[in-house]
């Protein structure tokens, strides 16, 4: 439908027979028009000028030349220009919820990403995790037994008897079985804080993170149980061979997949009610202190987190996570380790539990505390480094990582680039019904 201005453009016209407005009437109607703002006022004429005031009445009453008009259809002629000429606001993106088959292939995207962060992860810290269990082995009860002073003290014999590659002992079936336990811890979090995030303000409180972060430690002992016990099995068999040296016992080292036969599918599992007791609490704090570490430290949603940001983030957040859950580890690997001759051994979590305190006190509870800060921190530090840069650089297909800041600038940019568009729309709409050809060329007439 034609507006009231559009009707009324004819009574600018410089006569009442004539259909040509004046550049300098255009001009003011244009004024009038790119900002209705200014005239909101009761009393508009002071910030207007004679001319804009003239077009404004004239506009309002609907008269030629009118000198004056009412408050109210000045009012009305303003909310004319505003709802003519203001654009709407592009509404805020949301993206569309996903499909049964897409959120599958979400998850198995992130299970990817998962795993290959995971593995980068263990294997920069590994030499850390031979030392920290070769330490948690070690029987303080057994006479003789103290062959390491500590976890420097450690690293240095393990070099000086089995080489280099002496820390790396056991590597091979870590990166294996590290790449899905990684993966499915990274993936469950990731799955069950998106269902405990309010979807309108992006917020998620304490006792969801902590529950996805436990959900997300439970969920991969599946994988970690087998893993950790051919792994510390592996990585203990140095010093039962520098042990065997002179005696008459005969030692042979014994691969993987021997191990595995050893065990049988009942004794990989063996100790995962202490790997339970570990992992689910350790997962609970460090996602939790990752999370606002990364929010109220690093200032994530002012910026973008860079690599630093993302280890420091990490790593700080793995030390509470792995030094309060040092004392189900201990237990872990006592339960996983087999019992040389002469040491104690252990019928169950409660069991080991009770004669670890008995026989070598507290303290024991906390052997390769330190190490295991110095594994777990950095390790999940480059994990988590590594899999939010990977998201960054392999966005799964439909999926932003522009930060509110950014996206608020673009919509500001869009917004002032369709005002601008309108505006300019207007004027042509102007020009084009009141039938004023400005700029034509016009050829005199004979």
């Amino acid at each position: 439908p034609t507006s009231p201005i559009s009707q009324r453009l004819a009574l600018l016209s410089e006569s009442p027979d004539s259909q040509r407005i004046g550049y300098p009437t255009f001009l003011a109607l244009i004024s009038l028009l790119s900002d209705p703002s200014r005239i909101r006022q009761s009393a508009p004429a002071t910030s207007l000028s004679p001319l804009e005031t003239d077009v404004l009445n004239t506009l309002a009453s609907g008269e030629r030349g009118a000198e004056s008009a009412t408050p109210e259809s000045i009012s009305n002629i303003i909310d004319t220009c505003y709802s003519a000429l203001q654009p709407v606001p592009q509404a805020e993106h949301k993206p569309k919820p996903r499909t049964g088959l897409m959120e599958v292939m979400f998850q198995a995207y992130n299970f990817a990403i998962g795993a290959v962060a995971g593995g980068i992860g263990a294997a920069v810290v590994y030499p850390i995790d031979l030392v920290k269990t070769r330490m948690q082995n070690q029987r303080a009860a057994v006479v003789g037994e103290m062959l390491y002073k500590n976890s420097i003290d450690c690293f240095r014999k393990v070099i000086r008897n089995e080489g280099i590659l002496g820390l790396y002992r056991g590597l091979g079936p870590q990166l294996v079985g590290v790449a899905p336990e990684k993966a499915i811890k990274l993936t469950v979090n990731d799955f069950v804080r998106s269902r405990f995030t309010n979807k309108q303000t992006g917020e998620i409180a304490v006792a969801g993170e902590m529950l996805a972060g436990a959900m997300a430690g439970a969920s991969q002992v599946v994988f970690t149980n087998p893993l950790e016990i051919v792994k510390i099995r592996l990585q203990i068999q140095g010093e039962m061979l520098k042990e065997a040296v002179g005696s008459t016992k005969a030692i042979s080292r014994s691969g993987a997949i021997t191990i595995i036969k050893e065990l049988g599918l009942v004794g990989l599992y063996k100790g995962a009610s202490a790997c339970l007791l570990r992992d689910v609490p350790f997962s609970a704090i460090y996602f939790t202190c990752y999370s606002h570490l990364k929010k109220d430290v690093f200032r994530e949603g002012e910026r973008q987190l860079g690599m630093l940001d993302l280890l420091l983030a990490g790593a700080i957040a793995g030390m509470p996570a792995a030094y309060l859950t040092t004392p189900a580890d201990v237990i872990k690997t006592r339960l996983q380790v087999v019992a040389k001759q002469g040491e104690t051994v252990y019928t169950g979590l409660t069991d080991a539990a009770r004669k670890i305190y008995k026989e070598e006190g507290f303290k024991a509870f906390f052997k390769g505390g330190p190490a295991r800060i110095f594994r777990s921190s950095p390790q999940f530090g480059a994990t988590l480094m590594c899999y939010e840069l990977f998201h960054r650089m392999v966005p799964f297909p439909g999926e932003s990582h522009e930060l509110p800041q950014e996206r608020a600038a673009h919509q500001s940019r869009e917004l002032s680039s369709q005002t601008a568009l309108f505006h300019a729309g207007n004027a042509l709409r102007l020009l084009h019904d009141s039938g004023y050809k400005f700029g034509a060329f016009v050829p005199p007439s004979k």
